[in-house]
């Protein structure tokens, strides 16, 4: 995808309980990237409040905006992925902007969003860790249910994943380097100077190394993330 005579546009569809860092931090990367124009959508221009309690403003509406190359599907809490994973308008935009994108794909639970859309069918996907289990119940997606990448692409499928929402970071950097150049990563890299270096080492399982820890958080998810997400899954795949 050639940079040289337009911006790429990079859409975000937004819904209610979308998570924030799921799509801000890959907004900053492609917004310091060069070449690159990150939007916000949603069913209507109307503020939209996310998991984290505090609202924004989407740009444009599903009905009218820019042409969109890029489509990047954030997560979210277990009710919000489950309400846009059975929204018919919210599934019909994702499934059109995907037919003219050049490029699709999640991060986090967003994952299960595109994955209802049939955008991930033959393709190898990730997800939040405690839901990895979840997606492979989708039968034409190839999950790796041990490990815990903080992305996967596939140029021949063009499509995208990543793990839980700090790993949108990652993502956006890497999609960068794919369809740029290493050297537009590099400078988005070092513009945001995102150099982490975290002072505790448990974001995954394997790094937490605590079992009880990770049965701890598991369960305290089940309920109000978990179980919505597994229900929604069961109505879509039946």
């Amino acid at each position: 995808m050639s940079t040289t005579n337009k911006d790429i546009v990079v859409g975000f569809p937004l819904y209610n309980d979308a998570t924030l860092l799921d799509f801000a931090g890959a907004t900053q990367v492609f917004a310091f990237s060069g070449g690159f124009k990150p939007i916000w959508l949603a069913k209507t221009l109307a503020p939209v409040m996310t998991s984290e309690g505090v609202t924004v403003n989407p740009g444009y509406t599903f009905s009218q905006h820019p042409r969109i190359d890029l489509l990047f599907v954030p997560g979210g809490d277990g009710e919000g992925v489950a309400a846009s994973m059975l929204d018919k308008d919210f599934q019909r935009f994702v499934k059109k902007a995907a037919n003219t994108a050049e490029w699709s794909g999640s991060v986090c639970t967003g994952a299960f969003i595109i994955a209802a859309a049939g955008l991930l069918d033959g393709c190898q996907a990730t997800t939040y860790w405690s839901v990895l289990n979840v997606l492979d119940e989708f039968p034409d997606i190839k999950v790796n249910t041990r490990d815990y990448p903080r992305y996967i692409i596939q140029p021949k499928h063009k499509r995208f994943s990543g793990g839980g929402v700090s790993s949108s970071i990652d993502l956006a950097l890497q999609l960068v380097k794919v369809i740029n150049s290493k050297n537009a990563a590099e400078m988005a890299d070092l513009s945001i100077q995102y150099a982490p270096d975290p002072p505790v080492h448990s974001g995954d399982p394997s790094q937490a190394n605590n079992p009880a820890l990770v049965a701890k958080v598991r369960k305290n998810q089940q309920d109000d993330f978990i179980q919505p997400i597994i229900d929604a899954t069961c109505q879509v795949l039946n």
